[in-house]
């Protein structure tokens, strides 16, 4: 059993501009590589692009990069706005759609170093719905196939278009414990509902999320390991509460136009997201292509909880059965 974080394959590290024009820090990882350099000589199975979770960073995924390399994938991850060493107010975004420029312009990124692989995308928690937010905007399609208009969401006829996202040719994504339903009585819930209240007022004051560390996993090494973290921060501000809100309404009513396969993931004992709201949107998604794994005792990272090599083989079965099915 794996009980906390591992250290990962040497990272190649840079910095690509995202909303705003803020700075922001990525990473990749390859497979065999002692300098994990990018080189078109070195064949990868596929990348997977990785998008973490509020308050933490990219370098956090140590289990899954090792278990990802290991099996011949690269890995891509960069930390969001307001997070880790990427440029912005701790917590803050202006509006959900920075969140989504900011995976456009990362995943444009990965393509020109990685033109011909396949793609896959994954979202840990805050991660995993601006994944699904990601998606479904983007790909421009119905559930049934036929093309949306600007009348289904006129707002985002200035942003990536159909065309562009079909020429990621993304095979599939990842969703991990997305923050569709927060669990009863967290301090996070309260507080989001005070933002609801407040954004227009003052969007920029922040707030301690109130989290309990040990609400994230069953292994007192990885908490440690957070607990010592100078990357981890507690914040989120009045504004980013609102917005993300109206997002997970959103993506709750437009969850049936997803088509790309989709695994999702959640620990079934997570304290902080309730592990019925990836349930509920798993019954509506309409792609037969999709698995639901519960991971059974598992918190809010089963990537970093006891049994975190279950959690990375089943990830790289799935990836492995998607790749050999495009």
């Amino acid at each position: 059993m794996n009980s906390a974080q591992t250290h990962s394959p040497v990272a190649h590290q840079g910095i690509f501009t995202g909303s705003n024009a803020l700075q922001l820090f990525y990473q990749s990882w390859y497979p065999n590589l002692a300098t994990a350099l990018p080189s078109n000589a070195v064949a990868v199975k596929g990348v997977l692009v990785l998008v973490h979770g509020l308050g933490e960073h990219s370098g956090r995924y140590c289990n899954v990069v090792k278990a990802l390399t290991a099996a011949g994938y690269a890995v891509y991850a960069f930390d969001n706005q307001g997070h880790g060493r990427s440029e912005g107010q701790r917590g803050h975004i202006n509006r959900w759609q920075d969140y989504r420029n900011n995976i456009r312009y990362f995943l444009q990124l990965v393509r020109q170093q990685e033109p011909t692989a396949p793609l896959f995308l994954m979202g840990h928690s805050l991660g995993g719905l601006i994944v699904l937010d990601y998606v479904l905007r983007s790909s421009a399609l119905r559930s049934d196939g036929t093309a949306l208009s600007n009348q289904d969401h006129p707002q985002e006829h200035s942003e990536a278009s159909g065309s562009e996202f079909a020429a990621l040719n993304l095979v599939g994504i990842v969703v991990s414990a997305p923050p569709i339903q927060p669990a009863k009585g967290t301090a996070s819930s309260v507080r989001i509902m005070i933002a609801r209240l407040l954004s227009g007022l003052l969007p920029r004051l922040p707030l301690k999320m109130g989290l309990d560390k040990k609400g994230l996993s069953r292994s007192s090494e990885a908490i440690e390991d957070l607990v010592d973290d100078p990357l981890i921060h507690p914040y989120v501000t009045l504004r980013w509460g609102s917005e993300t809100l109206k997002t997970i309404a959103w993506v709750k009513a437009n969850i049936d136009r997803l088509c790309l396969p989709i695994l999702l993931t959640h620990g079934d004992a997570d304290p902080i997201i309730a592990p019925a709201g990836s349930y509920e949107i798993f019954q509506q998604i309409p792609t037969p292509n999709k698995t639901l794994t519960l991971y059974p005792g598992s918190y809010h990272e089963p990537h970093n909880d006891l049994d975190a090599d279950v959690v990375t083989t089943d990830l790289v079965n799935w990836l492995n059965k998607c790749v050999a099915a495009a």
